[in-house]
């Protein structure tokens, strides 16, 4: 069976060729240039300095022919093919996901099942993980995707941002609420809920208190041995202080990683985002 991914699952580094994971990039624009997804033509520091500076970037879905192309050639290899995507609730880049599959397999004898993971960033490249893990396990296709269909309830994802504005132009919140927030140094966390959406979960006063709630809540919620990531927005030191706050606690290191420049296109830079499976 192969597995395959989006760009928004934001694995680590390493990740896709490592443990043999197909990804299918979503784009950027900005300043009338389209860049895939993790491209190395679009360097994170350089991105996010550039939305410092007033830059107002774009994300486009995969388009439907594109992502016809390459499922086609997956299903080529005469082996099953099972897709994890970018939450619905986010893009409608799912819904392109679960039309092309219900073309190509009039036509193809193995088949291709998408999973709506109704989560993005870690909380998506989790639910790949869980699925890698029974792929080697020797499970097949369809209990692979009956088992992530519940897992995916129970992945937890939190963050927090320093700026509003950013926020405010993706349209996640009113230009009342971040104007409000920035005037009272209001730092939202929010969460991932299990429809998929994004939605605020507390409000604290300062940089510092908002982080030290991303680690509690992990470490009030989460399940007995869970992997625990960290996403950060061009703010190592701020995700490098939650994770000391959560290993201190788990004797287990958070997993750091970057995060992906489409979901960076709506949070700006210096998002941190915590990930794990409840109890």
């Amino acid at each position: 069976m192969i597995l395959s991914t989006d760009s928004t699952a934001n694995l680590p580094q390493g990740y896709y060729e490592e443990l043999d994971i197909k990804m299918i990039p979503l784009q950027i624009i900005l300043n009338d240039d389209v860049y895939n997804d993790l491209s190395e033509e679009l360097v994170p520091s350089e991105f996010y300095d550039k939305m410092k500076k007033g830059a107002t970037p774009k994300t486009a879905q995969i388009n439907r022919e594109v992502g016809r192309e390459y499922f086609e050639e997956l299903l080529s290899s005469g082996e099953d093919v099972l897709h994890i995507s970018l939450s619905s609730a986010l893009s409608g880049n799912t819904d392109t996901m679960f039309k092309i599959a219900e073309d190509l397999n009039k036509t193809h004898s193995n088949k291709l099942v998408i999973i709506d993971s109704l989560n993005a960033a870690m909380g998506e490249g989790l639910l790949v993980l869980e699925a890698d893990k029974m792929r080697k396990q020797g499970m097949g296709i369809d209990e692979i995707a009956e088992k992530l269909n519940k897992i995916k309830f129970d992945i937890c994802s939190f963050f927090t941002v320093d700026q509003l504005k950013y926020l405010m132009r993706g349209g996640r919140i009113s230009k009342v609420t971040a104007l409000i927030g920035s005037l009272l140094s209001i730092k939202p966390v929010l969460k991932v809920d299990e429809t998929g959406h994004l939605v605020a979960h507390k409000k604290v006063i300062s940089r510092k208190k908002s982080l030290q709630e991303l680690a509690r809540i992990c470490l009030e919620n989460m399940a007995s041995g869970s992997d625990v990531f960290i996403c950060h927005a061009e703010s190592m030191a701020d995700a490098k202080v939650v994770a000391d706050l959560v290993e201190k606690e788990i004797n287990k290191k958070p997993i750091i990683c970057d995060l992906t420049q489409v979901i960076g296109c709506h949070t700006g830079p210096d998002l941190i985002s915590i990930f794990f499976r409840k109890k």
